[in-house]
């Protein structure tokens, strides 16, 4: 069977950044383990040659050049800001969500998927944990820095490492904090971490500390506090006190379990693959 991944930011496109290029390149990767032919491409990328089996499909405004070579569509929607608008005339994908804040937020109907995280890669070491890190690629929260050196820690910002990079930084770390699929993936690293991030182009700072909460809003931070130096403060011990939380990644982002989520829904639609 032959896989189109296709996104805005596609993992070999012109702007390496974003949740979504993490997406894809992860489920790109599970699918390659079970033998099928997957292609990713971005609108500003040479569109492959022939047709696909199955389109898994984000940002169809921008790529919905994609939709006429797929047999089957399934397009996710991955936020609430312009470019993820599932909605397209005369579409025949089927639509999907990562959380049920975006879902309702389209008036879509479909069902929600959650992010998938690869647990081969993001994985625990007995490391020394020294550092509290902040894992995005945003600015502000310079705050952070200060409330670093109160707990005799050293301050990391990693913004534009590798994953591998990444990981190595995230398996030092005493705490983490994140949003989106970077503070999963920190998780599923085994580290306390702490759902904080200043989306600055859409939203403000904020602090999110009820995490199956936060999951209903795609950990984004949105339905949480301001954040300030003591709440975060706070909020970074009682992490600490809680500590692993690799078993709830695993129980509800393992990407095995999505990705046959995935495929039930391309199976399930217009017949079999």
């Amino acid at each position: 069977m032959r896989i189109l991944l296709a996104a805005k930011h596609a993992p070999h496109g012109a702007r390496p950044i974003g949740g979504v290029q993490s997406w894809c390149r992860t489920v790109c990767r599970e699918l390659e383990r079970r033998g099928y032919d997957v292609e990713t491409w971005g609108p500003e990328q040479f569109f492959p040659a022939g047709e696909f089996d199955l389109g898994i499909v984000a940002n169809i405004h921008d790529t919905h050049k994609a939709l006429a070579q797929c047999r089957k569509l399934i397009v996710v929607s991955h936020g609430i800001i312009p470019a993820e608008n599932p909605h397209l005339k005369n579409s025949r994908a089927q639509l999907v969500f990562t959380s049920e804040e975006i879902r309702d937020h389209w008036d879509g109907i479909g069902q929600i998927v959650r992010q998938p995280i690869d647990l081969d890669f993001w994985v625990p070491a007995h490391n020394r944990k020294e550092s509290l890190t902040r894992f995005s690629y945003r600015r502000g929260l310079n705050f952070v820095k200060g409330i670093a050196r109160s707990m005799q820690m050293k301050y990391v910002h990693l913004h534009n490492k590798s994953s591998r990079e990444c990981r190595e930084v995230l398996q030092n770390s005493a705490c983490v904090l994140a949003t989106g699929r970077a503070a999963l993936e920190a998780m599923a690293c085994g580290v306390p971490v702490v759902l904080l991030d200043h989306r600055g182009a859409y939203q403000p700072a904020l602090l999110h500390t009820d995490i199956p909460q936060a999951a209903k809003r795609n950990y984004s931070g949105r339905g949480g506090i301001t954040p300030t130096i003591l709440n975060t403060r706070e909020a970074i011990d009682r992490a600490i006190t809680r500590g692993n939380m690799r078993k709830y990644v695993k129980k509800y982002h393992d990407v095995v379990h999505i990705v046959d989520q995935l495929m039930d829904i391309a199976t399930l639609r217009r017949g079999t693959l």
